[in-house]
């Protein structure tokens, strides 16, 4: 959500030994960062929705942080550094017996699949590589091929073009999706909020409110017909739009990273409720869009469990049955996910 401001066994799927499988029922963290607090500026705090949450108003003549957009009682303190950050990420995955797809960002391909070595060597068979092409200066089309060939990329996410001040329609985006259509590699698109503030707290950001509309998406899945594609925050807070999208469109799925902390937890739910009201709890994934704050993971999974009008299936099906179905996971990766 917070656009970036300033082995072998792990590669080829999630297969983690059933011996150190969790008791906990697994879950597949769709939307995660490889991220280091230098990123953001530093180490830092952000307010989660295990307490209550406002977003104030701001004198136009003072500069916007997140910190001044968005205030809590209790804000959640960042990782100290990127190792602090894989260290007590990983540690909140097998706890929590995750598995996650993780987004990196570099200058070419070569150094954005080098960025996430340390968080795959770190949890072994726990991680899906992602990589969002758009956002990739000198990306050699061959190379992102034969990274997508030999699993080094698993996913293309988050796509982001939002943040550029642009479409999903731009046209240099489509030979990215042609590409994901072609190799039948499930993309997760950006659409909806930013950090708190929007581009007020990302001096030169080119975000805008408006490029997050769902109903944009539109023409892409007309140009696209086989591209497998879930919109990462649900669109929100344009949640009717996004259910029209969903109704006329069965393979789009949605994911509710970081609205499912970062949001007073009452609106969350009343956005929430209004998809599974609608019928689409089959096509709702969970994420946490962890970025510099593994504390969040708890609290984003805390909202889901105590969501007071979801059924237990519908929990499991957020928390990992639709995952696996959007991924394609096969009955052995199930299996080994539940430590059969």
């Amino acid at each position: 959500m917070f656009k970036r401001i300033t082995a072998a066994c792990a590669l080829a799927g999630l297969c983690l030994n059933p011996a150190s499988a969790k008791a906990r029922p697994p879950i597949i963290d769709m939307h995660m960062h490889a991220s280091t607090p230098d990123d953001y500026g530093g180490p830092q705090t952000v307010c989660a929705n295990n307490g209550p949450v406002e977003f104030p108003p701001v004198d136009p003549r003072e500069e916007a942080t997140v910190q001044m957009t968005a205030v809590c009682p209790a804000p959640i303190m960042s990782a100290a550094s990127l190792e602090d950050n894989i260290r007590r990420t990983t540690k909140m995955m097998e706890r929590y017996n995750i598995y996650g797809v993780i987004d990196s960002e570099g200058d070419d391909l070569a150094s954005s699949l080098a960025w996430q070595t340390a968080w795959m060597e770190a949890a072994p068979g726990r991680f899906l590589p992602a990589i969002d092409p758009s956002d990739v200066a000198r990306l050699n089309f061959n190379a992102l091929k034969s990274a997508i060939d030999d699993g080094r990329i698993r996913v293309f996410a988050e796509v982001s073009p939002q943040y550029d001040g642009e479409l999903l329609t731009a046209e240099r985006l489509d030979d990215y999706f042609a590409l994901a259509e072609e190799l039948d590699v499930p993309v997760g698109v950006h659409l909806g909020e930013g950090p708190p503030g929007g581009a007020s707290v990302m001096p030169g950001s080119l975000y805008q409110v408006r490029m997050g509309n769902p109903l944009d998406l539109e023409p892409l899945l007309i140009k696209y017909p086989k591209l497998r594609i879930y919109v990462m925050h649900y669109g929100s807070p344009m949640v009717e739009e996004m259910i029209a999208i969903l109704y006329s469109y069965p393979r789009v799925y949605i994911d509710v990273a970081q609205n499912n902390w970062g949001f007073p937890r009452a609106h969350f739910y009343d956005q929430l409720k209004r998809f599974v009201d609608a019928g689409f709890s089959k096509r709702i994934l969970f994420g946490s869009d962890q970025m510099i704050w593994p504390d969040a993971i708890p609290i984003a999974i805390e909202t889901i469990e105590k969501a007071p009008f979801l059924t237990k299936e519908q929990k499991r099906d957020i928390f990992y049955n639709n995952a696996a179905r959007f991924l394609r996971f096969s009955e052995e990766d199930i299996a080994r996910h539940h430590g059969e």
